[in-house]
C-alpha cells in the first residue's frame, strides 16, 4: 500500500498535514460539518446575507471562491524548502 501510495501521491505526502491547504481545507470541513449538524446556525449566517438578490448571488460567489480559491493558492504557494536548501 505505502508503494502505490509513493508511487502516485506528491513526494512529501506523508507531510500533507503541515501543508497550509489541507489546514484550510479541514478548517473549511469542520465549519461545513458545524453546518450540518446544526442547521439553525446556517439559517442565522443567512440572515446576515444581503435581501438585494445580486448582492446575495455575489456573496454567494465570494464565499464559493473563498472555499476554492483558499486552498488551492496555499497549496501552490511555496511553504518551505527541501533539505538540499531548494525550494519545496
Amino acid at each position: 500500500m505505502i508503494d502505490w501510495l509513493d508511487k502516485h501521491l506528491i513526494p512529501e505526502w506523508r507531510k500533507a498535514w503541515q501543508f497550509s491547504s489541507v489546514q484550510l481545507a479541514a478548517l473549511i470541513g469542520a465549519v461545513v460539518t458545524a453546518f450540518a449538524s446544526n442547521p439553525q446556525l446556517l439559517l442565522g449566517i443567512i440572515n446576515f446575507m444581503p435581501t438585494d438578490p445580486m448582492q446575495r448571488a455575489v456573496a454567494a460567489v465570494a464565499v464559493g471562491a473563498v472555499a476554492f480559491f483558499g486552498p488551492t493558492v496555499l497549496r501552490l504557494w511555496q511553504q518551505g524548502s527541501k533539505p538540499d536548501g531548494n525550494a519545496a
